[in-house]
């Protein structure tokens, strides 16, 4: 029998990050979210498509008392709202079109506790930068640094109670299109995402035995026509050419589904939590 406890699971993480980072799926680097326009849509896409959002905040241990960290906010899908139900929250986004869109979602909705630090993760000097120790620190499908183990980590040093990671289990729906059209649009083949197997063996390997709750969300992308489609996709199939552009509209009229709003791309993903409380 094969013995698969020598393995180095962070190695393998950072193996297959890079790999996917290299890809270049969602334009180099993420880039496309200093544009505060496509921060913006990435917020109105979360109040049409609120299941995500409400597993993550239905499985924070949430109180009034509460001092919580956020690594990788965005736009502020969780911090806005979980600043409401506790004393304050730290937001750390270092993107500026997230950043910027996050404090103007704040201001509308009066949330006068949120501090946001635009710095990456394991860029920042928690004794500087930070507020702690918090009684949460989670990251919510934001693990896109390199050595996981170094993240978790630092999480754990600033943290007074519970961790938690929200990430994926088994293959996202979005992926599902790059790995057939990536080898036609770029001509190499597309190395998917980690999955939560590999954050929890890291996990595992640093003597942390987390929870885990694993959770069906569905949502919907709408589009008013199938240029719209197009246009919105090109980012994210990093599309530079009209021949690419052309691939990318062929697959779309496959796979676009008609309902009330014109066209959607109806996606149901395996939302995961892995949980721990410090000390134990």
């Amino acid at each position: 029998m094969k013995n698969y406890y020598g393995f180095d699971w962070n190695e393998i993480w950072n193996e297959i990050n890079e790999a996917n980072i290299k890809c270049g799926a969602f334009g180099e680097c993420a880039s496309i979210w200093e544009s505060k326009e496509a921060a913006r849509a990435f917020l109105n896409n979360s109040f049409a498509n609120p299941e995500r959002k409400q597993f993550i905040i239905d499985s924070l241990p949430l109180s009034p008392d509460s001092r919580v960290l956020d690594i990788g906010s965005g736009p502020g899908t969780i911090a806005v709202p979980v600043a409401g139900r506790v004393k304050h929250v730290t937001a750390v986004e270092p993107s500026h079109g997230m950043a910027d869109v996050m404090e103007e979602y704040a201001a509308e909705n009066g949330v006068s506790n949120l501090d946001i630090v635009r710095k990456r993760w394991e860029e920042l000097d928690p004794s500087s930068d930070l507020q702690g120790p918090y009684d949460i620190v989670f990251a919510s499908y934001s693990l896109g640094m390199q050595d996981l183990r170094d993240t978790i980590r630092m999480m754990e040093e600033v943290s007074s109670k519970w961790v938690y990671i929200f990430w994926i289990s088994g293959m996202p729906s979005w992926e599902k299109g790059f790995l057939e059209l990536w080898p036609q649009i770029h001509g190499k083949e597309f190395c998917l995402t980690p999955q939560a197997d590999i954050i929890y063996n890291v996990l595992y390997s640093m003597g942390i035995y987390p929870n885990i709750r694993v959770a069906e969300i569905e949502s919907n992308n709408h589009f008013p026509d199938l240029n719209s489609a197009v246009s919105k996709l090109s980012s994210v199939y990093n599309i530079e050419t009209s021949e690419q552009e052309e691939i990318l509209r062929n697959y779309l009229s496959t796979v676009l589904a008609r309902d009330e709003k014109g066209f959607a791309v109806k996606e149901s993903n395996m939302g995961t939590a892995l949980w721990w409380e410090m000390g134990k």
